[in-house]
């Protein structure tokens, strides 16, 4: 990733934590993360590391998007509980007509959805009861807002694995 891709990147991370807390500030057992999409077994390491350290990770997987940029590819959701870990892919950030804080819908075939706390992620049953397309767009639609043109700018990003660099 390039220097400019990681300033995305943070902007990026920032934002999505307001986008989800509002004017909350995070404290220990949450956090909101981001990085390179993770293959299985790097999943399977990050749901260890969160089990072990007992703390709720939103992880925002960036890259190429399919219109050639750099932005936002996946999010992923990683819930100790129960001396394990569930592991949520593929979720989609959503947000009300009237809200100001966005919730996090896991894939269709999943049940419910999550709100952040300042020190967890709260499972919630059921999904939103409006249209989740149009709930996903005002999401992604509030954080192009808030990261500005940064997030809109092509980039030539190459990216590369760390395990590379070893």
């Amino acid at each position: 990733m390039t220097h400019h891709d990681d300033a995305i990147l943070r902007a990026y991370t920032v934002a999505a934590t307001r986008l989800l807390l509002g004017n909350r500030k995070l404290k220990d057992g949450v956090v909101v993360t981001g990085g390179e999409a993770l293959d299985q077994e790097e999943r399977a390491q990050m749901a260890r590391t969160a089990a072990l350290s007992g703390t709720d990770v939103v992880a925002l997987e960036f890259g190429i998007t399919a219109d050639g940029r750099f932005g936002r590819t996946g999010i992923t959701v990683y819930l100790p509980r129960d001396e394990g870990c569930y592991v949520q892919t593929d979720c989609h950030f959503w947000l009300s007509k009237a809200g100001n804080r966005a919730v996090i819908l896991p894939r269709q075939e999943s049940r419910g959805h999550f709100r952040m706390s300042p020190r967890e992620l709260i499972h919630i049953d059921g999904k939103p009861p409006a249209d989740t397309a149009d709930g996903i767009a005002r999401a992604d639609a509030w954080l192009a807002r808030r990261i500005g043109s940064k997030f809109a700018e092509p980039t030539g990003a190459d990216l590369f694995s760390v395990h590379e660099l070893a």
